[in-house]
Formats: C-alpha cells, structure tokens, sequence
C-alpha cells in the first residue's frame, strides 16, 4: 500500500499519526499570496507587521496595520500575516528563505502538534518561527534540545531572526551559573536541553530563599526529537543529591571474590543475557571463601546483593558497549544516539560495582533529595509541541501520554533514495565479512559511505577490519563526540568512508562534497538547507561564512563541482550493520542519505545472534535458529529480526505505561508538599527574607527555616522508602495482586501523617530555641543540610529491575535454604 493512500486510510479511520494539517495549509496558501507584496517592505514595516500579528491574537487594538494594509487579509487568520512576514524576515536575516513546508510546520507546532519532517527538510528554521509566532503572542518559549551544543547553536544560529522581530533569545546549558540561568529563563525564547531544564526545577525545590530560585517558566515548550525526549528517555527519572556519609564499602572486595567465578560452573546466564545467576556450586564456593558464611542469612544478605551486583558488572555491563572509562571514571553511553551520557548513574549500586571492576575510586550514590522523570516534567507545560524526523510512528503514544497530536509534512522535494533490501545472515562474522566487502565496493568507485554500528566497540573493530583492506576510515562515537560536527561536515566528500554509532543520526545533515562552500555548524546543520533544491539560503548561509570574498566564492565553486561528482555515483552511501531496539533509530540511519531530494541509497545487513534477537526473541525462536541455521529461508529470517525489533519496542512501551502507573501517586503527594515548601517562601519575601534585626523578627524566620528543613527532610525520607517499597512490589504479583495498587496503597498509607510529622518535628526544636541559640544557624541546632549536591541522571539498569530479579531469583533462594535446612 503506498504511503500516500496510507495516510489517507488513516485520516478516515482517525488514527493518531495521521491528523490533517488542512487548516494550517490554507493559512500557508494565504501567506504565499501574500509574499510578492512583503518583498517591498522595508524592515521597519515588517517589524510594525509582526507586533500588529501578537496585537490581534492578543485581542488588542493594533496600533499598527496589518501586512495586508489597504488591500486588505489574504486570509482571515492573522496566522497568514505572521507566516508570510517571518518568511522575508528569516531571509533577511538568517539567509534562508523558507518553502511553504516549513512554514506549514511552524503553523502546526503553534496548534500544539508533533511534527515529522524527514532529514535535511528545516525543522530548525521551522521550530525558530514557531518559537517567535508563540513569543509574540505573549508566550515564554522553550525550545528543547537534546544537548547543550544544539542549544547553544540554534540560538546563536536563529538569533538575528528572533532580533529583528525585537525578541530576546538565550541559550543555557551544564557550565551556566545560576545567575545566568535565571536570566536566560527571563528570555522570550531559551534553547535548553531538556534535562537542564528539570535539574533547575529540583535545584530550585530546595532552595532556603526564594531569591536563590532560578524560576523556570514552564508556558510553552516546543521538543526538539521529539521521539527520543518524549518517548525513548520519558521514564528517566533526574536526580537531585546530596553528599552521604555511606560509601559503597565492600564493594571491591564482592569483585575480588567473583573474579575467580567459573561461566557455566559457578554462575548461568539467562537467554536474555539480561541476568546471570549464581548457581548452587557458586554459592558454596563464595561460602568457602568467606569461611563457611551463610549468604542468606541474616549477616550475609548485603554481602551477597553486593556479590550479585559485581557478577553482574563483570559478565553483563561491557566496556565500550554500555560505557567508557574517561579520565578515571565511568561514563554511561546512551544507546539511543551513542554519544557519552552525561552526569548519569545506573542505579542500585551497579555504578559502584563497574568502578570496582575497573579499579576504580568507588563512588556513593548519595543521598536522594528529589527526583523528576521527564515524562513529569514535560507534562508540567501549558502547550507542548514537537518535531523530528521519526515521530509518526510513536503518534499513538504520544496521544496516549501527552494528549498530543501527530502528523506529517511530505517534502519539499521528493525523495529519490534507493534503499536496497535487508541482507539476513547466520552470524555475526559472516555479517561482518559482507559489510566490509560492501564497503569496500562502494568506496573503490569513490562513493562516500557512511556505516552505522551499535556500540563504540562495533565501529572500533569495524574500523581496524577495513584498514587491514587498506580502506581509511574515520570514526565517530562517544570517544569523540566532540568532533561530531567536523566529521559529520566531511562525511559526504568524495570517497570518504565515516564509521558512526547512532550519534549521526540527529542534529546534523551530512553534505553531498563534504562541507566545502559552506558552514558545517551553519548552513550545513540540519535545517539550514530546505530552501529549495540546495537553497538560496543554505548558499548565501555558506557564502556569508566564508566571509563573501573571492575566496569564499572559489571554495563554493569547488563545494558545487564536488557535489555534482558525488552525485553523479549515486550520492552517500548508507550501510547498517544491525538492526536498533527501535525501528525509529533504524529509519533515522537512512535517513542520512537523500536529503533534499540528493540522490542517496542504503545497504542493511543484519545477524541472527545479534544481540536484538538474542535479547528480545522468545525462547522457540531461539530454538528454531539453531535448529534449522541456514536452512532458514529469508522470509523467515526477516519474521525472526521483525518480531525481535516489535518485542524490544513493546517491552519500551510496557516500561513508560509502568513507570507512568507507579509515579502517579507521588507526583500529586509531591505537589502538596511544594505548596506547603512554596508558602513558606513566599511568607519568607514577603517578610523581607529574614532581614529584620528584632528577635522576633529573627525567631520567625528561624522557625521558618527550621519546618523547611523537616518538610526536605521527611520528604527525603519518603522517597528512600517508597524506593524500597517499589525494589519488592513485584513479589505481590505472586500472591494475586497488582503490583502498581499495591504500592500506590502503601504509598498513602506511607504519606499519612506527612506533615503532622513535620510540624511536630518543627515544635520540638522551635520550643528549645533561645535567642543565644540563633547564632549558630541551623548547623548549630543540628541541622544539616547536604553541604553540596549534584545532578545526575538515571539511566536504565541494564539488568532489569530490582523487583524483576527479585522474582527470577526466588526460587533459587528458596531452593538454597531448604538445601540448608
């Protein structure tokens, strides 16, 4: 069925990802009509134009005419008057004119869509005039980046658009002090990873003084990769620490004892390779060692959760696949877009246990003060849109948990990419043996290829197998994440050969030429070139940053004639040596090749011991592949691959609805308590934050600080247990109940007498408080605050959950202590 009618089918039947976009296209259509006369303008008029827009969506009488002066609306929606002057003016001032299709997806971001446009077609030029439309309608803006390069190039990049139109445009990110953020949050747009913008919003929960909140302003927010923030990491919880006095003791010495631990002996892994397990002989032997200790007994069960998690960082979490050792610490890599995850910790003590296996200065999880997912924290926002390159097919989970809808803008021109069918081989050797020999065939006719790998480890030894066929290559993966943009600039040229994780796969368009004749972090970014076929705008772009000399202008010739050559071998090349967990990721490598209607194409190779199948297939199909081995047709092949992928996301969708289940009770018994915190506050401002000099004066504020300190306190307390509550939940299920009411019960039940406990606590100090004792501070009450605390996010365990292995593991615990009985 083609995808037209497709979508067509859809619209009738009312499916999520195919909303109709019918409304926005005429207001576009009005626009256009419009743009022969906004040529004339001058800058003054336009400027004029765009406040008389916000003053007639604001209900204001405009002092200024409309752009359609005296010859009156070519639509009655102002929208087309805003459109058609944002269009003259991003010409003006970006170099970039944009096509009727980004101006519709401007027009549905400000409705409150998710967008997909494909790679290469404009979403920042886009996200930019939507971002503005929503400013001058009053709006405060945040445009939701997946790093803090993006955001601090999007705004420096649309700057001059969002000047013109006399709004105030800021970027943050990890290195902004606190003074900077809370200016940049005053801002009319802020380009800010999505993850800054929660770390400030649990900094500023436990804050002492209202004056020391940076204030996060959470109006409208328009998401940047749409799929990967809203979906992929939805249910990463960010964390707000405070130092501990309890470090990860004994964890060196649970590695020491497992490493003489024998495979097949002394531990099983499961099919999954998602647990390993100690075996009975495994147990006795740890036992010996430790003279005869009983391991579940009272004195051993922290050992042994100690010993378990070291065994499962020795044969489960690998270097080079799930992290990287930097500057002598662990470094999580994050699957998704294969760049270094920054400031995050697996939980449970499997970070310690990694920094134990690699000799490592062990570190202690702290104390957790607070936590927000960033399905929360999205979900905080008056209106939420969002655009990426693959967000149709998670239409139906974004209706189901943002209550926002999908659709899809087609090209400006036409894709004419040739996407070859998928090669299914047996191993991953014979795999690895095809993808070289498709290398090396394409870059002998001096076709550009980019290959995308799964890990840093794929590509490192992907890299070293080419190089022994006298094949260079350039590789791009967490290690250097930091030369993205100049290795990805180069990735089209002439025979260039670009080994990548999925880092390539956001935020940056590769160049057919390579990155001659134009701006690689400009005009060669995603988004800067969908003007029309290479664009006007992506030109004068890169004309501009070569400085528009006569050198500028030979380096463009040359960019031209490089391209035009590329071109005419079939353009880059995209090979793929596995299938992702997600269909998205796979769609978005493709995607690399034929931007802009540039010819391109795409070779897929994939195994059946990758570790897809491996992880997700079930059992039977597992059997089947040994069994039959080559025998399997390809059709068979590919229903094994496709079923694997479709339990991979399933099991993606079953972790978000879970973790969406269990945080409901906490964020609505989270909110309580920060209106309590809030009122408190704001009773401390508007008492002059405890500036007063009398005694009362000073024993009001002490009072204050004190019940501050036992509402962080108690709500610090309630976190630790309602994590321990939910580690065992899913031992519930074994007894016929629920596992999610079970804890949202325990979780009232937990939070009765909540602030009862608080005033309480509060009295007894504040009754032993004397004028002398305010001199000390709190410190002196012994009251201490975490002297310093940090922000970090929580990635998924690897291994599962707690309470997942809980199960798994119960019955060999049974089993041991009727062994010892």
């Amino acid at each position: 069925m083609s995808g037209g009618l497709t979508r067509m089918l859809g619209r009738v039947l009312g499916r999520p990802g195919a909303v109709s976009f019918r409304k926005q296209t005429a207001v576009v259509a009005g626009a256009s009509a419009l743009e022969d006369d906004l040529r004339t303008r001058t800058d003054t008029q336009l400027r004029q134009a765009a406040r008389a827009y916000g003053d007639a969506v604001l209900g204001r009488e405009p002092d200024q005419p409309s752009v359609a002066g005296s010859r009156g609306r070519a639509s009655d929606d102002p929208m087309s008057d805003f459109l058609a002057v944002a269009r003259e003016v991003a010409d003006r001032t970006v170099h970039l004119r944009p096509v009727d299709e980004q101006l519709l997806a401007a027009a549905a971001l400000m409705a409150g869509n998710a967008v997909e446009m494909d790679t290469g077609e404009g979403k920042t030029l886009a996200g930019a005039i939507a971002a503005a439309g929503l400013a001058l309608q009053g709006r405060q803006v945040h445009v939701l980046a997946v790093n803090d390069y993006l955001a601090a190039r999007d705004a420096e990049w649309m700057g001059p658009l969002f000047e013109f139109l006399g709004l105030e445009v800021a970027a943050l990110g990890q290195t902004s002090s606190r003074e900077e953020r809370r200016e940049a949050y005053r801002a009319d747009v802020v380009y800010v990873p999505v993850a800054e913008v929660g770390f400030d919003l649990l900094r500023d929960r436990f804050v002492v003084s209202a004056r020391e909140a940076v204030h996060p302003v959470f109006d409208a927010a328009i998401v940047d990769e749409a799929d990967a923030v809203m979906i992929d990491e939805a249910t990463v919880p960010l964390v707000l620490a405070g130092e501990s006095a309890d470090a990860a003791a004994g964890m060196e010495r649970a590695t020491e004892l497992v490493r003489e631990l024998r495979p097949g002996e002394h531990f099983e892994i499961d099919d999954d390779r998602a647990t390993v397990t100690l075996t009975d002989a495994g147990l006795d032997a740890l036992e010996a060692r430790l003279h005869g200790l009983n391991l579940y007994g009272d004195d051993g069960v922290a050992l042994l959760t100690q010993l378990n998690l070291a065994l499962h960082a020795r044969v489960l979490v690998h270097r080079d696949v799930d992290y990287l050792v930097d500057d002598g610490e662990i470094r999580l890599i994050d699957a998704g877009r294969g760049r270094v995850a920054l400031r995050r910790r697996w939980p449970d003590g499997l970070h310690a246990a990694v920094e134990a296996k690699e000799g490592l200065t062990v570190s202690s999880a702290g104390v957790v003060l607070d936590t927000v997912t960033i399905h929360d924290l999205l979900t905080r926002y008056a209106s939420l849109a969002g655009m990426s390159g693959t967000v149709v097919a998670v239409a139906d989970d974004l209706l189901e948990f943002y209550r926002l809808p999908t659709g899809r803008i087609e090209r400006h021109v036409p894709s004419i990419r040739i996407d070859l069918p998928e090669q299914i081989l047996l191993t991953q050797a014979a795999k690895r043996e095809a993808v070289v020999a498709a290398v090396q065939g394409l870059h002998a006719s001096g076709r550009p290829v980019l290959v995308g790998t799964q890990s840093v480890a794929e590509s490192d030894a992907l890299a070293a197998a080419l190089e022994q066929q006298g094949i260079a290559s350039k590789v791009l993966n967490a290690r250097n994440d930091a030369d993205e943009a100049r290795i990805v600039a180069g990735a089209g040229a002439l025979g260039a050969v670009t080994i990548s994780t999925q880092m390539s796969g956001r935020g940056t368009d590769i160049r057919l030429g390579g990155a001659e004749g134009a701006d690689a972090e400009g005009a060669g970014a995603e988004g800067a070139g969908a003007a029309e076929a290479e664009g006007a705008g992506a030109d004068a772009a890169g004309t501009a940053a070569a400085g528009a000399d006569a050198e500028g202008s030979v380096a463009a010739d040359a960019g031209r004639s490089s391209r035009d050559r590329v071109a005419a071998l079939g353009g880059l090349a995209v090979v793929s040596t596995g299938r992702y967990p997600s269909g998205r990721l796979d769609a978005q490598l493709r995607g690399r090749a034929g931007r802009q209607g540039d010819p391109g194409g795409s070779l897929s190779f994939a195994s059946l011991d990758d570790d897809l199948v491996r992880a997700s297939a079930p059992a039977h199909l597992l059997t089947t592949i040994e069994r039959e081995g080559t025998e399997l047709s390809p059709a068979r092949r590919a229903a094994i691959l496709r079923d694997s992928q479709a339990i991979a996301e399933s099991i993606r969708l079953d972790r978000h609805r879970s973790t969406w289940a269990y945080n409901r009770v906490v964020v609505r018994q989270r909110a309580t308590v920060l209106e309590a915190r809030d009122r408190l506050l704001a009773e401390a401002a508007e008492a002059g934050e405890g500036s007063g000099d009398s005694p009362e004066e000073r024993m009001r504020e002490a009072a204050r600080q004190i019940e501050l300190f036992h509402l962080d306190d108690e709500w610090q307390a309630h976190l630790a247990v309602l994590s321990e509550v939910r580690d065992g939940i899913h031992l519930r299920a074994l007894a016929g109940l629920v596992p999610v009411d079970e804890f949202s019960r325990i979780a009232r039940e937990e939070f009765d007498g909540f602030f009862e406990r608080v005033a309480s606590r509060t009295a007894s100090v504040v009754a032993a408080l004397t004028p002398d004792a305010l001199e000390g501070g709190l410190t002196a009450l012994g009251l201490v605050r975490p002297s310093a605390t940090w922000t970090y996010m929580m990635t998924d365990n690897p291994l599962g959950t707690p309470g997942d292995r809980a199960v798994r593991a119960l019955g060999r615990g049974w089993r041991r202590a009727l062994k010892l009985e």
